[in-house]
């Protein structure tokens, strides 16, 4: 059992980067385990996954992390963008959202914080449940 740092990544324009036709594209969305949460780190995944599905080696080279197109913002998720010299897109080339995760053989399992500072706390004793036990 060990705790691993998961990237949730979708890639919405797959070929965009190769200079591939507009109907073209691909969309696929994977779960990939990486060493940390590293903007640096998430590039490199977005970049070997994109490769891995189709995306022409050497295409990626200006992927940058920018804001998302959608205005929105989200802590833990990270927006990659690479736009061509004749054509602009609407949609993100890619969006990674990281999790801490629990490794246990080969399965995950999400964690999430629970804020233990919350003005109300609740004990519950076995004794308290009717039927006595849970």
């Amino acid at each position: 059992m060990e705790l691993v740092t998961l990237a949730y990544i979708i890639l919405n324009r797959i070929g965009s980067a190769s200079g591939i036709g507009m109907s073209s594209h691909k969309q696929i969305d994977r779960v990939v385990e990486v060493s940390d949460d590293n903007p640096e780190t998430l590039r490199a995944a977005v970049v070997k996954l994109a490769t891995k599905y189709g995306e022409r080696p050497g295409s990626l080279g200006e992927i940058h992390i920018e804001t998302p197109s959608n205005g929105g913002h989200h802590p833990h998720m990270t927006t990659f963008n690479i736009q061509m010299l004749n054509v602009q897109y609407s949609t993100d080339y890619a969006t990674c959202e990281v999790v801490p995760a629990l490794k246990i053989g080969d399965r995950y399992f999400k964690l999430e914080e629970v804020a233990c500072d919350s003005p109300i706390r609740v004990r519950v004793q076995p004794d308290d449940i009717p039927g006595g036990h849970c």
